[in-house]
């Protein structure tokens, strides 16, 4: 994993489990060349909000019925982008696994994260002693990614 993917992943986790940060307008805020970029991508978004987060243009917005986010640099390049899901939208394999190999768990956060190398689903799970996150990446299987002891 690249260093802006991985500056990005940390930033997606902490994003799930608190919305803190500072929304702002994007004009005053957001250069051109960002707000141009995100509109050509992203044409049918409504309730666009902007902030910056780890040198990144951070953009929450409704597409589709659905709220997701996007990371751009500051010359305009979509760095990546990330919506929270249902455990029902996974991959039929990784919906799978998650049911036969962590039925003790319960499921407090799922998102999946789209970047030029692929896409990357993240799921945050309880039990009575651990949380877990385990990531897959282009939907192969799970690897733990953390794992705290309560």
């Amino acid at each position: 994993m690249n260093r802006i993917t991985a500056v990005v992943v940390l930033t997606l986790i902490i994003a799930t489990t608190s919305f803190a940060g500072s929304i702002s307008d994007p004009v005053k805020k957001t250069n051109w060349r960002v707000t141009e970029s995100f509109k050509k991508e992203f044409s049918g978004a409504e309730q666009i909000t902007w902030s910056r987060t780890n040198d990144l243009n951070k953009a929450q917005f409704t597409l589709n019925g659905q709220v997701m986010f996007a990371y751009l640099n500051d010359e305009g390049e979509l760095i990546g982008v990330y919506r929270n899901i249902l455990s029902t939208q996974l991959p039929i394999q990784l919906m799978n696994e998650i049911k036969n190999s962590y039925s003790d768990y319960w499921i407090t956060s799922l998102f999946e994260m789209a970047t030029n190398d692929g896409t990357r689903y993240f799921i945050t799970m309880h039990n009575a002693t651990h949380q877990l996150i385990l990531k897959s990446e282009n939907a192969g299987e799970w690897t733990e990614y953390s794992r705290i002891k309560k």
